[in-house]
């Protein structure tokens, strides 16, 4: 059972608060086809604590779903019945397909070009979907969650891997092979933190995590062979999952092996994101989400806004005629959202500002976004306060090459460049224009604003024009 209350930003969906209760509602159906009743009593007992916590925060839109477990449940409905009777929570049943398909919308929410298979791993189910461009195709649902897989002698590993390979031989979407993998649920989130763990990465965020085909599979092999004390002492969030990790990996195991995947992408977006997805506006969702989670996170002044939507325009006809560090399309992306983020520093001392700057961004709520973009994202805000890289950082040392090194420190030189001459106002930015000719980085100022053009602008533009390998002109028009 859980409760996470959002922000909603246009299209940015920010999390500030969660909270789940590990129920086992659905541990008995596979031995008597009805939810568990110390399930069902530790289920109502949460969403009561959470009918208490949604009037006490006054959230105006609550969207109570449920999922396998009572979908499946020959007392499902009379669970549904009492839970409207004791908290006013209407639950919506899903389906299989619609728990599929909203599980697909929820990474496409976090992953706009995604392309391969979806697996959202509950409790009682799994859920498979495939995603191309043209968006989610039609779900499928099996009973291969671990409560569902688990039996009273406990768990073994031949057993449980034989039945979901037999299972799983009928599934559609392993029919494709090879490609991507985006894997959804807490079980399998704890995977890919153990794996973060076994491999020293040097960045702790889930979201966009990627594990290589063969390091799935020895990941699963560690994780069958471990006891549950051992997996306890593994990584501080498979503590939870003990009891179920052995059956996430070896269902995981075997979509890999079926569907030849060439990697497992972890998404912290699913099932909940996607709930609210579809209730979005055309409006909302033609922004980026990148984009939108910056913007989300940098805060909700129009005037900060503005700015940044202002500032990512001043910087595209110089950045736009440059080579791509990742692709023309995703640079334009991650510049738009530096833009965004370019003055969040602000308030902070300025001994400190910059390597503050590199860890928060490094860390923030983004989404659409690899670890590579994100330690890219965040040394270019980091440049935009220092010339100087950020220090002992492993992420900084580890993440990027030295052409992505030296984009970021183009870019954060430019945002520093634009903030520094307009004061953050849109309306000084677009007295000056910015422009690359030649092998001349050029800044022109209209000549009745010519007291803008200061030293402290020279040397705003000697540095970005160094960091461009150009020349710098400064001169009014």
């Amino acid at each position: 059972m859980r409760l996470v209350i959002y922000r909603i930003d246009g299209r940015a969906m920010t999390p500030i608060l969660n909270e789940k209760v590990m129920a086992g509602l659905g541990r008995d159906l596979p031995k008597n086809g009805f939810l568990a009743e110390d399930g069902v009593e530790a289920s109502l007992r949460a969403l009561k604590r959470f009918d208490t916590l949604v009037e006490a925060r006054d959230v105006k839109d609550v969207f109570p779903v449920a999922t396998a477990a009572v979908r499946e449940a020959r007392d499902g409905a009379a669970f549904v019945e009492r839970v409207k009777d004791e908290t006013g929570f209407a639950l919506r049943v899903l389906s299989g397909a619609d728990e599929a398909r909203l599980s697909a919308l929820g990474v496409a929410a976090g992953a706009p070009e995604a392309d391969g298979v979806v697996g959202d791993l509950g409790g009682a189910s799994l859920e498979l979907i495939p995603m191309s461009a043209e968006g989610p195709g039609g779900g499928e649902t099996f009973a291969l969650g671990p409560l569902a897989l688990a039996r009273d002698d406990g768990f073994e590993y031949a057993r449980v891997a034989k039945h979901a390979a037999e299972v799983l031989a009928k599934a559609k979407a392993l029919k494709r092979k090879g490609g991507n993998f985006y894997a959804v649920g807490g079980a399998w989130r704890a995977l890919g933190r153990i794996d973060m763990a076994l491999r020293d990465h040097p960045l702790g965020v889930l979201h966009h995590y990627e594990i290589a085909r063969a390091d799935v599979l020895k990941l699963v092999d560690v994780v069958r062979k471990q006891s549950k004390r051992s997996l306890e002492r593994l990584e501080d969030a498979a503590a939870k999952r003990a009891d179920s990790l052995p059956y996430a990996a070896a269902v995981l195991e075997q979509v890999m092996l079926l569907g030849k995947f060439d990697r497992v992408i972890l998404s912290a977006l699913g099932l909940r994101e996607g709930v609210l997805l579809e209730r979005m506006s055309k409006e909302a969702l033609c922004v980026h989400p990148l984009i939108a989670s910056a913007a989300a996170f940098a805060g909700r002044s129009l005037r900060a806004r503005a700015f940044g939507a202002a500032l990512e325009q001043w910087l595209a006809p110089v950045f736009d005629a440059r080579t791509p560090v990742f692709s023309l399309a995703q640079d334009r992306v991650l510049r738009g959202a530096a833009a965004r983020l370019a003055d969040i520093g602000g308030p902070l001392h300025p001994d400190q500002r910059a390597e503050v700057m590199f860890d928060l961004v490094l860390r923030a709520p983004l989404v659409a976004v690899s670890h590579e973009e994100r330690a890219f994202l965040a040394a270019a805000i980091h440049h935009r306060y220092v010339k100087a890289p950020p220090r002992l950082s492993p992420a900084y040392a580890r993440l990027l090459g030295d052409e992505q090194r030296a984009g970021a420190a183009a870019l954060g030189a430019a945002l520093r460049l634009g903030a520094d001459i307009s004061g953050r106002s849109e309306a000084l930015l677009a007295a000056f224009a910015f422009s690359a000719v030649d092998g001349r980085l050029e800044l022109r100022v209209k000549k009745a604003l010519g007291h803008l053009a200061t030293e402290t602008a020279q040397r705003r533009l000697d540095a970005a024009a160094s960091a461009l390998g150009l020349a710098a002109e400064m001169r009014t028009t």
